[in-house]
């Protein structure tokens, strides 16, 4: 009989027990953000997926594991707009955005793709970590309810390709059928008098496949990575758009959290930039001679060759951004690229 009161006695023991830990093992469980993207997976040779762990890791690190971040790559979630909207719904809590979801929701966002706008990816980062961009997602968040954590650019620019011909002179785009992902890409290859086809990322191999279009433009690495080299013959190394991604959050649950928490948010945002930035110039140049090596043929301009792509496709551009948003923006971002060459010794 008394061994049966001990045995009672440690049950009930341990259930009190169970019951006093259950509250604090689930305030240790940690909290997660979903965070999706629609570029390629592999974060050591996609310099998209790079910047989504190296914020990830920044905020598991400085938050000391309270928050866990999970990465959605390839679209898996849906395309840009899709991922746009599940962000404003909090269905994701954090997106990497690309230009082509970004002009349709705020316009001044996608300002530094302007082409042929800085002379070199030096000048570009040097604007790009200036007050001007500051002002963007201020404006960005103001405008669309959709919290901007920070831009994440890559350190390069998109390159052309086609299957057409090789690129040295505005007059060899004319008449090729482009791949265009905003207003911006179509603008400059009207502009050239080349036609510009809107078409999803996920879609744009098929196409070039089956010359829905016969052209596209992104950097060397995209390039390599989509294997688009099997479907494009010429590629022409030309500095026009560059075309930076913004991090973006659910904006009530951003506003949830504590003072802490959210400069963890915005500094793991720096973390990503400067992964993207890093990763990308490295892969950048491995690229370039990776594709020559699969055949493709590479074409570089000449400095009077830019000068004429410039004075054709920039007006264009700026007329097509001040009829899209107050000139001021447009303004501005001219201003801000004149201070950064400046700082840089132009």
């Amino acid at each position: 009989m008394k061994g049966r009161t001990v045995i009672f006695t440690l049950v009930l023991l341990a259930a009190a027990l169970a019951l006093t830990l259950t509250p604090a093992l689930g305030a240790d469980k940690p909290k997660v953000i979903k965070l999706a993207h629609v570029a390629m997976p592999n974060p050591m040779e996609s310099p998209f997926e790079a910047a989504c762990f190296a914020f990830k890791g920044a905020v598991e690190k400085l938050t000391n594991g309270r928050f866990e971040v999970k990465v959605y790559p390839g679209g898996t979630l849906g395309k840009e707009l899709d991922l746009m909207e599940a962000v404003k719904t909090n269905q994701i809590q954090a997106h990497l955005a690309t230009p082509g979801g970004l002009y349709r929701v705020f316009p001044p966002a996608y300002l530094y793709s302007t082409p042929f706008m800085f002379r070199n990816e030096a000048v570009a980062m040097a604007t790009m970590d200036g007050p001007f961009s500051e002002k963007i997602l201020k404006g960005f968040t103001a405008k669309t309810g959709i919290q901007a954590l920070g831009f994440v650019d890559l350190a390069v620019y998109g390159f052309y390709t086609n299957n057409v011909r090789p690129i040295t002179t505005p007059a060899d785009v004319k008449g090729i059928k482009f791949r265009a992902m905003d207003q911006l890409q179509i603008t400059m290859f009207k502009a050239l008098d080349a036609s510009a086809v809107p078409i999803a990322w996920a879609e744009v191999y098929t196409s070039l496949q089956t010359k829905v279009v016969q052209g596209q433009m992104n950097p060397a690495f995209i390039i390599r990575l989509a294997k688009l080299y099997e479907v494009q013959k010429y590629m022409t190394m030309v500095p026009s758009n560059y075309s930076p991604l913004l991090l973006v959050a659910n904006k009530g649950w951003f506003d949830s959290l504590s003072p802490e928490d959210q400069r963890v948010m915005l500094l793991a945002s720096q973390y990503a930039k400067a992964a993207a930035r890093g990763l990308s110039l490295l892969v950048e140049g491995m690229a370039v001679e990776d594709l020559k090596k699969k055949g493709m043929e590479i074409s570089t301009l000449t400095d009077s060759a830019i000068d004429e792509f410039a004075k054709i496709v920039q007006p264009k551009a700026l007329e097509m951004l001040k009829s899209q948003m107050d000139a001021e923006w447009v303004d501005g971002l001219i201003k801000a690229t004149r201070e950064a060459e400046a700082k840089s010794g132009y």
